[in-house]
């Protein structure tokens, strides 16, 4: 929303480190104090002469959370793991418990010296080696904390943190006692004071749980990047820091004589005043311009909004006008192409009509041929009439599967071949017992302009075979075969009969019959063999024409 604000993503980011790096520290910690007591280290028990020594259960207690936290970090949390975690902090709530009866019930469960034994008469210590009051009530506070946190639910993260923050006040106030000289917040009469190190270590052990989920609980409302956030951010630590170093100047004032604790008090109410003042204008000089800013950006938002929104119109209408007209268009195209279809279907028809007009013209030639062959008494003036005949029929027979066909260009040839075949078998009265017809074809559809000049060349074929190949009455068979190959078409009339003479060149001849076939397979662009090894046959071999070409 405005430039002055951090991303609380990047805020949270930073604070998932935070845990783990403390977990190490204090468990590091732990150890230096039990080396310390293992070597008689005075600094690594206490700071200087003159104060209480951190204790061994302290320290104990110290490495067990920080065992524990550390295995609860999200990266880690399995279930053996989280077990682990759970019993640390059970034996840390264990230790401020024990110590807690001993002062309660003044006894000695034999806790305080296991590992180390300190002599009696130790400084500020009501028990030898025996922590303090306010650090098992904030071990006590700490165990459930990190056991509430081993749950991982939003539930038991909160309660989590609210237990932490209440250890936060518990330990605070002993160090809030060192840094003003009052020993009444860090030593109480009969008990053990409390160690300036055991309180730097427990604090930071406290805000270390606080911050482990900085996106959960009551926490993330000081780690997101929402406005309240934002400001709960800069202010709190401000305030915080403030009032200490207020503080801490007035008691060094007090101490060192330069007036007297009522002229101090006095003192550090009004500093605390005018620091709060310049602090709060501070942040209202701030948020008055955040304000500003965001009150900006909204009217360029508007702003925008209402041009998107004049835009938005203006491409409105005119997609609105675009669809009128490609409706228009449409109804317009589809007004064309029913005329077209109306058009095609009329085509369709006539086409239809001519084939059927042509085959019956074809027929009444064919039977006029007929007739008038019923009175010629010449043998081969009637051998003329009918392959004339034949030849008209089998013109004819093309445009009748034309006119039956769905598709007014192309013919299904295999079909063709067959009818055909029949129909001369039958012509010429060829007996069936005497000459037996096997046609062997597959259904291949040829254009018109192939299958005519074809399908008169068959005619020619099969009856050359009929008429010539079996005299007076023998036996034998004609073999009928038309089949793709590769990128050609194979047609093949074959017989067992008489043979072919050998004395005729069948591509120079007189005859019609094959002037005829030789033509018509130029025609179609083919190659036409003859084999008299047994009987007749011709083959013929041609690709079919594009004839939309040129």
């Amino acid at each position: 929303m405005v430039d002055v604000m951090v991303d609380g993503s990047d805020l949270i980011e930073r604070f998932r480190y935070f845990p783990e790096l403390s977990s190490i520290l204090i468990v590091v910690a732990g150890l230096l104090v039990l080396l310390g007591w293992a070597f008689d280290i005075s600094i690594l028990k206490s700071p200087g002469i003159g104060g209480s020594t951190i204790k061994t259960n302290v320290a104990v207690a110290l490495i067990f959370f920080g065992v524990s936290l550390w295995l609860l970090q999200k990266k880690r949390t399995t279930r053996n793991m989280r077990s682990i975690a759970q019993i640390s902090a059970i034996i840390v709530t264990l230790i401020g418990i024990l110590t807690l009866i001993e002062y309660l019930f003044a006894i000695n469960l034999g806790i305080d010296q296991i590992l180390f034994k300190e002599l009696p008469g130790a400084l500020y210590a009501s028990s030898p080696n025996r922590m303090a009051l306010d650090v098992a009530v904030a071990f006590i506070l700490i165990g459930p904390s990190l056991l509430f946190l081993s749950r991982n639910t939003p539930k038991t993260v909160n309660w989590s943190q609210i237990i932490a923050l209440i250890t936060v006040f518990v330990v605070a106030l002993p160090l809030i006692g060192f840094l003003y000289g009052a020993p009444q917040l860090y030593y109480i009469p009969n008990f053990t004071g409390v160690a300036i190190y055991a309180v730097l270590l427990l604090l930071w052990a406290s805000l270390s749980i606080l911050f482990a989920r900085p996106d959960q609980g009551f926490v993330s409302n000081l780690t997101s990047n929402q406005l309240g956030s934002y400001f709960t951010q800069r202010i709190l630590p401000i305030l915080i820091i403030f009032t200490i170093i207020i503080g801490f100047i007035t008691y060094l004032g007090v101490k060192a004589g330069l007036y007297d604790p009522s002229f101090g008090l006095s003192i550090l109410i009004l500093s605390t005043l005018i620091i709060y003042t310049i602090i709060f204008l501070w942040f209202a000089i701030t948020l008055n311009k955040t304000d500003f800013e965001r009150d900006k950006a909204e009217e360029q938002l508007k702003e925008n909004l209402d041009n998107l929104e004049i835009t938005v119109k203006k491409r409105t209408n005119e997609l609105t006008n675009a669809n009128v007209l490609l409706k228009e268009e449409i109804k317009e195209r589809e007004n064309m192409e029913k005329e077209i279809k109306t058009s095609l279907e009329e085509k369709e028809m006539l086409l239809k009509e001519i084939h059927h007009r042509v085959k019956n013209n074809l027929m009444i030639i064919s039977s006029l041929l007929n007739l008038q062959s019923g009175y010629i008494k010449d043998k081969e003036s009637q051998v003329i009439f009918k392959e004339s005949q034949n030849r008209a029929r089998s013109m004819a027979l093309i445009h009748e599967r034309l006119y039956q066909s769905t598709d007014l260009k192309r013919i299904d040839f295999g079909d063709y071949i067959t009818s055909l075949a029949n129909e001369l078998f039958h012509t010429y009265e060829a007996k069936p017992c005497l000459i037996k017809l096997n046609i062997n074809v597959e259904d291949v559809l040829l254009d018109i302009n192939t299958a005519i000049p074809l399908g008169l060349i068959v005619n020619e074929l099969i009856t050359n075979s009929l008429t010539h190949a079996f005299p007076e009455g023998k036996r034998g068979k004609i073999n009928v075969k038309f089949h793709p190959k590769d990128d050609h078409y194979e047609f093949t009339v074959k017989d067992n009969g008489i043979g072919f003479p050998k004395d005729i060149d069948f591509q120079n001849t007189d005859s019609l019959g094959l002037q005829l076939i030789n033509s018509l397979t130029d025609q179609i662009d083919g190659n036409i063999k003859l084999d008299r090894t047994t009987g007749t046959e011709f083959k013929i071999t041609f690709k079919e024409l594009d004839y939309n070409k040129g």
